[in-house]
Protein backbone atom coordinates (compact mmCIF):
# COMPACT_ATOMS: atom_id res chain seq x y z
CA UNK A 1 0.00 0.00 0.00
CA UNK A 2 1.52 3.25 -1.10
CA UNK A 3 2.11 5.89 1.75
CA UNK A 4 -1.18 8.26 1.77
CA UNK A 5 -1.56 11.92 4.00
CA UNK A 6 -3.71 14.95 3.21
CA UNK A 7 -0.86 17.26 3.05
CA UNK A 8 2.83 16.66 2.26
CA UNK A 9 4.88 19.68 3.40
CA UNK A 10 8.58 19.73 1.74
CA UNK A 11 11.65 20.89 3.67
CA UNK A 12 11.90 21.48 7.40
CA UNK A 13 13.13 24.94 8.49
CA UNK A 14 11.04 27.03 9.81
CA UNK A 15 8.80 27.90 7.11
CA UNK A 16 8.07 24.07 6.02
CA UNK A 17 7.74 23.39 10.31
CA UNK A 18 5.27 26.26 10.38
CA UNK A 19 2.78 25.23 7.44
CA UNK A 20 3.12 21.67 9.08
CA UNK A 21 2.17 23.10 12.52
CA UNK A 22 -1.08 25.26 11.69
CA UNK A 23 -1.99 22.47 9.33
CA UNK A 24 -1.86 19.99 11.95
CA UNK A 25 -3.36 22.50 14.59
CA UNK A 26 -6.59 22.46 12.34
CA UNK A 27 -6.76 19.00 12.50
CA UNK A 28 -5.09 17.80 8.99
CA UNK A 29 -3.43 15.06 8.58
CA UNK A 30 0.80 16.49 7.36
CA UNK A 31 3.51 14.31 6.39
CA UNK A 32 6.76 16.64 6.27
CA UNK A 33 9.54 15.52 4.36
CA UNK A 34 13.08 16.39 5.33
CA UNK A 35 16.20 15.26 2.81
CA UNK A 36 18.38 16.12 5.76
CA UNK A 37 17.96 17.01 9.33
CA UNK A 38 15.39 19.19 10.62
CA UNK A 39 16.68 22.96 10.55
CA UNK A 40 19.36 21.91 8.86
CA UNK A 41 19.08 25.07 5.82
CA UNK A 42 18.77 28.52 6.88
CA UNK A 43 17.02 28.39 9.88
CA UNK A 44 19.79 26.90 11.93
CA UNK A 45 22.16 30.10 11.22
CA UNK A 46 19.85 32.92 11.59
CA UNK A 47 19.80 35.98 14.32
CA UNK A 48 16.12 35.26 15.05
CA UNK A 49 15.46 39.46 14.59
CA UNK A 50 11.71 40.09 14.50
CA UNK A 51 11.98 43.61 13.99
CA UNK A 52 9.58 46.26 12.26
CA UNK A 53 12.47 48.72 11.31
CA UNK A 54 15.30 47.94 8.37
CA UNK A 55 14.82 47.80 5.02
CA UNK A 56 13.38 44.40 4.50
CA UNK A 57 10.06 45.40 4.49
CA UNK A 58 8.13 48.09 2.28
CA UNK A 59 5.08 50.06 2.72
CA UNK A 60 1.69 48.23 1.81
CA UNK A 61 1.44 44.38 2.02
CA UNK A 62 4.59 43.78 2.93
CA UNK A 63 4.64 45.70 5.86
CA UNK A 64 1.53 44.74 6.56
CA UNK A 65 2.70 40.53 6.48
CA UNK A 66 5.40 41.70 8.23
CA UNK A 67 3.14 43.34 11.52
CA UNK A 68 0.65 40.03 11.03
CA UNK A 69 3.63 37.76 11.83
CA UNK A 70 5.04 40.16 14.53
CA UNK A 71 1.79 39.73 16.94
CA UNK A 72 2.05 35.80 15.98
CA UNK A 73 4.64 34.98 18.17
CA UNK A 74 3.35 36.62 21.88
CA UNK A 75 0.65 33.82 21.21
CA UNK A 76 2.61 31.09 19.40
CA UNK A 77 6.37 31.29 21.57
CA UNK A 78 3.89 29.69 24.67
CA UNK A 79 1.94 27.55 23.26
CA UNK A 80 5.27 25.73 21.89
CA UNK A 81 7.24 26.58 25.14
CA UNK A 82 4.39 24.81 26.96
CA UNK A 83 3.65 21.91 24.81
CA UNK A 84 7.35 21.13 24.34
CA UNK A 85 9.03 22.07 27.24
CA UNK A 86 11.82 23.89 25.30
CA UNK A 87 12.98 27.12 26.16
CA UNK A 88 13.33 29.55 23.02
CA UNK A 89 15.19 32.17 24.78
CA UNK A 90 12.81 34.91 23.11
CA UNK A 91 12.48 38.42 24.20
CA UNK A 92 10.69 41.72 23.83
CA UNK A 93 12.56 44.12 24.41
CA UNK A 94 13.24 47.96 23.00
CA UNK A 95 15.13 48.59 20.25
CA UNK A 96 18.34 51.22 18.68
CA UNK A 97 18.62 51.48 14.77
CA UNK A 98 22.13 53.60 14.99
CA UNK A 99 23.12 56.00 12.08
CA UNK A 100 27.35 56.47 12.38
CA UNK A 101 27.18 58.99 9.42
CA UNK A 102 25.22 61.05 7.65
CA UNK A 103 24.08 58.42 4.88
CA UNK A 104 23.02 56.16 7.56
CA UNK A 105 20.65 59.18 8.99
CA UNK A 106 18.99 59.67 5.64
CA UNK A 107 18.36 56.16 5.69
CA UNK A 108 16.67 55.54 8.77
CA UNK A 109 14.73 59.27 8.71
CA UNK A 110 13.78 58.04 4.72
CA UNK A 111 11.93 55.31 6.40
CA UNK A 112 10.63 56.53 9.44
CA UNK A 113 8.34 58.47 7.07
CA UNK A 114 6.14 55.80 6.32
CA UNK A 115 7.04 53.37 9.41
CA UNK A 116 6.41 55.56 12.02
CA UNK A 117 2.78 55.38 11.75
CA UNK A 118 2.25 51.91 12.73
CA UNK A 119 5.22 51.82 15.16
CA UNK A 120 6.11 53.16 18.28
CA UNK A 121 9.09 54.78 17.55
CA UNK A 122 11.30 58.35 17.34
CA UNK A 123 14.45 59.85 16.61
CA UNK A 124 16.71 60.31 19.26
CA UNK A 125 19.80 62.57 19.59
CA UNK A 126 23.46 60.94 20.38
CA UNK A 127 22.90 62.30 24.19
CA UNK A 128 19.94 60.14 24.56
CA UNK A 129 21.56 57.21 22.91
CA UNK A 130 24.48 57.29 25.30
CA UNK A 131 22.24 58.10 28.08
CA UNK A 132 20.16 54.67 27.46
CA UNK A 133 23.93 52.81 26.80
CA UNK A 134 26.96 54.50 27.39
CA UNK A 135 29.06 52.41 26.12
CA UNK A 136 28.53 52.55 22.50
CA UNK A 137 30.44 54.62 20.34
CA UNK A 138 30.82 58.24 20.66
CA UNK A 139 30.84 58.09 16.56
CA UNK A 140 27.17 57.49 16.97
CA UNK A 141 25.18 60.99 15.72
CA UNK A 142 21.73 59.29 15.94
CA UNK A 143 19.39 56.97 15.79
CA UNK A 144 15.76 55.72 15.99
CA UNK A 145 14.51 53.88 19.33
CA UNK A 146 11.64 51.80 18.93
CA UNK A 147 9.68 50.86 22.03
CA UNK A 148 9.52 47.13 21.59
CA UNK A 149 11.47 44.47 19.09
CA UNK A 150 12.16 40.89 19.86
CA UNK A 151 14.62 38.46 19.14
CA UNK A 152 14.92 34.22 19.89
CA UNK A 153 16.88 31.52 19.29
CA UNK A 154 16.00 30.56 15.56
CA UNK A 155 17.22 26.88 15.82
CA UNK A 156 15.09 26.43 19.21
CA UNK A 157 12.13 27.85 17.50
CA UNK A 158 12.49 25.07 14.53
CA UNK A 159 12.88 22.40 16.71
CA UNK A 160 10.16 23.64 18.73
CA UNK A 161 7.68 23.98 15.80
CA UNK A 162 8.29 20.27 14.44
CA UNK A 163 7.91 18.83 17.91
CA UNK A 164 4.76 20.81 17.92
CA UNK A 165 3.36 19.59 14.86
CA UNK A 166 4.28 16.01 15.86
CA UNK A 167 2.45 16.16 18.99
CA UNK A 168 -0.64 17.84 17.27
CA UNK A 169 -0.50 14.22 14.86
CA UNK A 170 2.29 15.31 11.94
CA UNK A 171 4.17 12.53 10.12
CA UNK A 172 8.12 13.76 10.18
CA UNK A 173 9.91 11.25 7.35
CA UNK A 174 13.66 11.75 6.08
CA UNK A 175 13.01 11.40 2.48
CA UNK A 176 14.40 13.03 -0.05
CA UNK A 177 12.21 14.00 -2.68
CA UNK A 178 12.62 12.79 -6.76
CA UNK A 179 9.64 14.35 -8.48
CA UNK A 180 5.80 14.86 -8.07
CA UNK A 181 3.38 12.67 -8.75
CA UNK A 182 1.06 14.36 -11.25
CA UNK A 183 -1.73 13.53 -13.72
CA UNK A 184 -1.79 16.42 -15.98
CA UNK A 185 -2.13 19.56 -14.04
CA UNK A 186 -3.21 17.73 -10.99
CA UNK A 187 -0.54 17.43 -8.65
CA UNK A 188 -1.29 13.83 -6.18
CA UNK A 189 1.76 13.46 -4.13
CA UNK A 190 5.45 13.30 -4.42
CA UNK A 191 8.46 10.89 -5.44
CA UNK A 192 10.98 9.90 -3.09
CA UNK A 193 13.96 7.82 -2.84
CA UNK A 194 12.16 5.53 -0.67
CA UNK A 195 8.81 5.10 -3.52
CA UNK A 196 5.63 7.67 -3.86
CA UNK A 197 4.35 9.45 -1.13
CA UNK A 198 0.12 10.20 -2.27
CA UNK A 199 -1.47 13.44 -0.86
CA UNK A 200 -4.53 16.17 -1.49
CA UNK A 201 -1.75 19.02 -1.77
CA UNK A 202 1.60 19.81 -1.77
CA UNK A 203 3.52 22.32 -0.03
CA UNK A 204 7.43 23.41 -1.22
CA UNK A 205 8.89 25.09 1.22
CA UNK A 206 12.13 23.69 0.60
CA UNK A 207 13.88 27.54 0.64
CA UNK A 208 17.49 27.64 -0.83
CA UNK A 209 16.57 24.17 -2.79
CA UNK A 210 13.18 25.52 -4.01
CA UNK A 211 14.59 26.03 -7.44
CA UNK A 212 15.15 22.13 -7.87
CA UNK A 213 10.95 21.98 -8.24
CA UNK A 214 11.03 24.35 -11.25
CA UNK A 215 10.78 21.51 -14.01
CA UNK A 216 8.98 19.06 -12.14
CA UNK A 217 6.09 21.66 -11.77
CA UNK A 218 7.48 23.65 -15.21
CA UNK A 219 6.78 26.48 -13.32
CA UNK A 220 9.82 29.30 -12.68
CA UNK A 221 10.59 28.55 -9.00
CA UNK A 222 13.44 31.78 -8.99
CA UNK A 223 15.04 31.18 -5.79
CA UNK A 224 18.79 31.63 -5.56
CA UNK A 225 21.53 30.82 -2.12
CA UNK A 226 22.68 34.13 -0.37
CA UNK A 227 25.37 33.46 1.87
CA UNK A 228 25.57 34.72 5.44
CA UNK A 229 27.32 34.65 8.21
CA UNK A 230 27.12 36.16 11.77
CA UNK A 231 29.35 35.12 14.85
CA UNK A 232 28.19 34.58 18.83
CA UNK A 233 30.56 36.52 21.25
CA UNK A 234 31.18 35.77 24.64
CA UNK A 235 31.07 39.55 26.75
CA UNK A 236 31.85 39.77 29.64
CA UNK A 237 30.14 43.16 30.44
CA UNK A 238 26.52 43.82 31.08
CA UNK A 239 24.21 42.45 28.37
CA UNK A 240 23.17 45.25 25.89
CA UNK A 241 19.39 47.10 27.30
CA UNK A 242 18.35 47.04 24.25
CA UNK A 243 18.41 45.32 20.59
CA UNK A 244 21.40 47.40 18.50
CA UNK A 245 21.47 47.73 14.64
CA UNK A 246 23.08 49.64 12.25
CA UNK A 247 22.19 49.36 8.71
CA UNK A 248 25.76 49.41 7.36
CA UNK A 249 27.49 47.68 10.59
CA UNK A 250 24.83 44.80 11.23
CA UNK A 251 23.00 43.51 14.68
CA UNK A 252 24.73 43.35 18.31
CA UNK A 253 22.05 41.71 20.91
CA UNK A 254 22.28 40.06 23.88
CA UNK A 255 20.74 36.70 24.17
CA UNK A 256 18.89 35.21 27.13
CA UNK A 257 21.76 32.65 27.14
CA UNK A 258 24.36 35.07 28.13
CA UNK A 259 26.02 35.05 24.56
CA UNK A 260 26.33 38.44 22.28
CA UNK A 261 25.04 37.72 18.37
CA UNK A 262 27.12 39.96 15.82
CA UNK A 263 26.40 39.95 12.22
CA UNK A 264 25.45 39.82 9.77
CA UNK A 265 26.98 39.50 6.32
CA UNK A 266 23.59 38.99 4.38
CA UNK A 267 24.71 40.77 1.10
CA UNK A 268 25.62 43.72 2.99
CA UNK A 269 29.64 43.11 1.94
CA UNK A 270 28.71 41.86 -2.01
CA UNK A 271 27.86 43.60 -5.07
CA UNK A 272 24.94 42.88 -7.00
CA UNK A 273 26.93 40.38 -9.30
CA UNK A 274 29.05 38.76 -6.05
CA UNK A 275 25.51 38.37 -4.64
CA UNK A 276 25.15 34.79 -6.29
CA UNK A 277 28.59 33.48 -6.89
CA UNK A 278 27.74 29.69 -6.41
CA UNK A 279 24.62 27.51 -6.84
CA UNK A 280 24.90 25.54 -3.42
CA UNK A 281 24.42 25.63 0.43
CA UNK A 282 27.41 27.72 1.64
CA UNK A 283 28.20 26.55 5.24
CA UNK A 284 31.63 27.39 4.95
CA UNK A 285 32.93 30.21 7.50
CA UNK A 286 35.53 32.46 5.91
CA UNK A 287 38.02 34.34 8.10
CA UNK A 288 37.47 37.61 6.06
CA UNK A 289 33.57 37.58 7.08
CA UNK A 290 34.87 36.76 10.71
CA UNK A 291 37.62 40.29 10.96
CA UNK A 292 34.58 42.34 9.28
CA UNK A 293 31.83 41.91 11.66
CA UNK A 294 34.27 42.21 14.41
CA UNK A 295 35.50 45.27 12.79
CA UNK A 296 31.97 46.35 12.22
CA UNK A 297 30.82 45.08 15.48
CA UNK A 298 33.57 47.28 17.67
CA UNK A 299 32.78 50.46 15.11
CA UNK A 300 29.67 50.71 17.07
CA UNK A 301 29.86 49.04 20.39
CA UNK A 302 33.99 49.21 21.26
CA UNK A 303 34.33 47.15 24.34
CA UNK A 304 33.25 44.29 22.12
CA UNK A 305 37.14 44.17 21.87
CA UNK A 306 37.06 42.53 25.24
CA UNK A 307 35.17 40.20 24.19
CA UNK A 308 35.88 35.90 23.13
CA UNK A 309 34.38 34.45 19.92
CA UNK A 310 32.35 31.17 20.80
CA UNK A 311 30.64 30.00 17.64
CA UNK A 312 31.34 31.89 14.08
CA UNK A 313 27.85 30.56 11.82
CA UNK A 314 27.51 30.26 7.84
CA UNK A 315 24.70 29.34 5.70
CA UNK A 316 22.81 30.86 2.34
CA UNK A 317 19.43 32.24 2.64
CA UNK A 318 16.80 31.47 -0.07
CA UNK A 319 16.93 34.61 -2.08
CA UNK A 320 13.81 35.92 -4.25
CA UNK A 321 14.01 38.15 -7.60
CA UNK A 322 12.07 41.06 -5.32
CA UNK A 323 13.23 39.79 -1.70
CA UNK A 324 9.65 39.05 -1.00
CA UNK A 325 8.72 35.95 -0.26
CA UNK A 326 6.73 33.55 -2.53
CA UNK A 327 3.61 32.26 -0.90
CA UNK A 328 0.51 30.60 -2.68
CA UNK A 329 -1.13 28.36 -4.62
CA UNK A 330 1.03 27.78 -8.07
CA UNK A 331 -0.57 28.61 -11.03
CA UNK A 332 -1.54 25.94 -13.79
CA UNK A 333 -1.20 22.98 -10.59
CA UNK A 334 -4.00 22.13 -8.78
CA UNK A 335 -2.76 20.71 -5.22
CA UNK A 336 0.48 22.40 -5.17
CA UNK A 337 1.42 25.71 -2.94
CA UNK A 338 4.74 27.44 -2.45
CA UNK A 339 6.02 28.58 0.70
CA UNK A 340 9.37 30.03 -0.31
CA UNK A 341 12.23 33.37 -1.05
CA UNK A 342 11.73 34.60 2.41
CA UNK A 343 15.08 36.21 1.77
CA UNK A 344 16.66 37.33 5.31
CA UNK A 345 12.93 37.31 7.01
CA UNK A 346 12.53 33.99 7.16
CA UNK A 347 12.23 34.03 10.78
CA UNK A 348 10.23 36.63 11.35
CA UNK A 349 7.65 35.85 8.62
CA UNK A 350 7.37 31.56 9.12
CA UNK A 351 4.75 31.19 11.62
CA UNK A 352 2.41 33.74 9.81
CA UNK A 353 3.33 31.90 6.39
CA UNK A 354 2.05 28.84 8.14
CA UNK A 355 -1.24 30.68 8.56
CA UNK A 356 -1.65 31.72 5.26
CA UNK A 357 -0.79 28.25 4.15
CA UNK A 358 -3.43 26.43 5.84
CA UNK A 359 -5.97 29.33 5.16
CA UNK A 360 -5.93 28.41 1.48
CA UNK A 361 -5.85 24.41 1.84
CA UNK A 362 -8.82 24.38 4.73
CA UNK A 363 -10.84 27.70 3.36
CA UNK A 364 -9.06 28.61 -0.08
CA UNK A 365 -8.51 32.05 0.24
CA UNK A 366 -6.91 33.78 3.02
CA UNK A 367 -7.49 37.23 5.00
CA UNK A 368 -4.21 37.58 6.49
CA UNK A 369 -3.10 40.32 4.32
CA UNK A 370 -5.73 42.43 2.07
CA UNK A 371 -3.69 42.33 -1.32
CA UNK A 372 -1.54 39.13 -1.61
CA UNK A 373 -0.61 39.56 -5.09
CA UNK A 374 3.00 41.07 -3.89
CA UNK A 375 3.70 37.49 -3.05
CA UNK A 376 1.39 35.06 -5.06
CA UNK A 377 3.79 32.22 -7.40
CA UNK A 378 2.03 34.24 -10.46
CA UNK A 379 4.00 37.34 -10.12
CA UNK A 380 6.81 35.64 -11.83
CA UNK A 381 4.91 33.50 -14.47
CA UNK A 382 6.66 34.84 -17.17
CA UNK A 383 10.61 34.96 -15.16
CA UNK A 384 13.25 33.90 -16.87
CA UNK A 385 16.32 32.61 -15.17
CA UNK A 386 18.89 35.02 -16.70
CA UNK A 387 16.20 37.92 -15.21
CA UNK A 388 17.45 37.49 -11.83
CA UNK A 389 20.25 39.76 -11.49
CA UNK A 390 19.04 42.78 -12.91
CA UNK A 391 15.77 42.24 -10.87
CA UNK A 392 17.00 41.49 -7.42
CA UNK A 393 17.28 44.64 -5.36
CA UNK A 394 20.25 45.36 -3.40
CA UNK A 395 20.05 43.80 0.28
CA UNK A 396 20.25 45.20 3.38
CA UNK A 397 19.78 42.95 6.47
Amino acid sequence: MPETAEVVVIGAGVVGCSVAYYLAREGVSVTLLEREAIGSGASAHATGSLSLLGAEFSLGASFQLARASYAEFPQIVPELESATGMDLLYQRRPSLRLALDDEEADLIKSLMVWQQPHVSMRWIDAREIHAIEPRLSSSIIGGVYEEESAQLDSYRLNLALARGAELQGASILNRQVTGLVANGSTTSGVRTASGDLHSGAVVVAAGTWSRAFTPWLDFPVPVRPMKGERLLLNYPGEPLPALISSPKRGHMISRLDGLTSVGSTGGRDYDRKELFLGEDFDRQPTETARLELLRRAIDVFPDLERAELVQQLAGSRPLSPDSKPIIGPVPGQDGVFLATGHTTKGIHLGPITGRIIADYICRGSTRVVSDMSEFLPDRFADFADADFLTDVPSVEE
